[in-house]
């Protein structure tokens, strides 16, 4: 009997707490910190498994190669050009196999997001999670799971990337 009650007890706790993640502001609090835990993770994954410093190389060569590359265009030296793009095509071939190292951790760390789509979109259904201090496009005062959740992610993905070096400025 007494297991009876304790089982029943923590069902009740369990389903307020659950409740309490539909309501405002706690849905809001939850969607944001699930937002920059997925990223987190993901940027996390990226920064140890691919060499972030060959990676860094690669992208300032393309870019300086892209520069040279119009440089030589606009003083229409076609040998220049035709070198640079040689040296572009083979650049191409090597930054694949650096840019594909990223890809593929990062459709890996989407797998959890699928997962937590798939159960907190009906969860949530179309219920506002959080009040904007201004109308925004599209979606108005009131944001609903969708809504916040891409905000916050994009927003704390660039901040975590930016923080843990996995984007540069050439």
């Amino acid at each position: 009997m007494l297991d009876a009650c304790l089982i029943s007890l923590a069902a009740s706790l369990v389903e307020l707490s659950l409740d309490a993640l539909k309501e405002w502001p706690i849905s809001t609090i939850f969607i944001l910190l699930l937002s920059v835990a997925v990223n987190l993770l993901s940027s996390l994954a990226v920064r140890l498994f691919t060499d972030i410093k060959e990676y860094r190389e690669w992208q300032t060569k393309s870019t300086l190669l892209r520069r040279d590359l119009m440089k030589a265009m606009q003083s229409g030296n076609k040998r220049l050009v035709e070198r640079l793009q040689k040296d572009q095509q083979e650049l191409a071939k090597n930054q694949t196999k650096v840019t594909m190292q990223r890809t593929k951790i990062q459709l890996f760390s989407t797998i959890p997001l699928l997962a937590f789509w798939y159960i907190l979109m009906p969860f949530y259904g179309d219920k506002f999670v959080a009040i904007m201090p201004f109308d925004a496009p599209f979606t108005g005062k009131l944001l609903n799971f969708f809504w916040l959740y891409f905000f916050g992610s994009i927003t704390s993905n660039i901040l975590i990337s930016r923080l843990l070096g996995l984007t540069f400025e050439i």
